[in-house]
């Protein structure tokens, strides 16, 4: 993990409507906003209206880690997942905390974040590897938990894969809906309902 500020290098951009993957340059927000949480924040500030809902389109799904993610011993594995929260009244930017190895794996992976936007047509999700990305079909995940979509995935791409899922109720979009990923880890804010 080479770069600058203890960041890879690379932001990760997924337009679900489009279909198009691009990334950015992590350094167009590291040199200014602290951390993950800083990035994200900047994020959102530029490219989330005031008036945009929760399950809008326009509002954006930010997984980031900070410099120490990857680092280890250090206990830096955490992923911050931000966007405008569904459980707020009124909405507004909000954030999760996500423990366990996700973050460092992103890293790993090339990354310091991913920027979800848009609406797909049908259930997908994003595969990541090596830093090659693909918008996959869900629809075999459509329904069922979020433990059960972990072991679908790990059992097509190898228990060695990491992921972060919502189940059912993210499905159903209920407010509360939570994010589950490996190590028992999970976020809230409602981020499963929005994802």
């Amino acid at each position: 993990m080479a770069g600058e500020f203890g960041y890879v290098g690379k932001i990760l951009r997924v337009d679900l409507s489009s279909g198009t993957i691009t990334d950015v340059p992590t350094m167009n927000y590291a040199d200014r906003f602290l951390g993950g949480r800083g990035i994200a924040a900047k994020i959102y500030w530029d490219e989330v209206l005031p008036d945009t809902r929760a399950f809008d389109p326009e509002n954006r799904l930010i997984f980031v880690t900070g410099p120490l993610a990857g680092i280890p011993g250090l206990a830096g594995s955490t992923l911050q997942i931000c966007g405008k929260s569904p459980t707020t009244t009124p909405e507004q930017f909000c954030y999760s905390n996500l423990g366990g190895s996700w973050g460092a794996h992103l890293k790993c992976a090339g990354f310091d974040g991913i920027v979800i936007q848009g609406k797909a047509d049908k259930p997908v999700y994003l595969s990541l590897h090596d830093g090659i990305v693909h918008i996959r079909d869900a629809s075999h995940l459509w329904g069922k938990n979020s433990l059960e979509v972990k072991s679908t995935l790990k059992g097509e791409f190898g228990t060695a894969a990491r992921v972060i899922a919502n189940g059912s109720a993210g499905d159903d979009m209920v407010l509360f809906a939570s994010l589950s990923a490996d190590d028992d880890s999970s976020a809230s804010s409602g981020f499963g309902a929005v994802m």
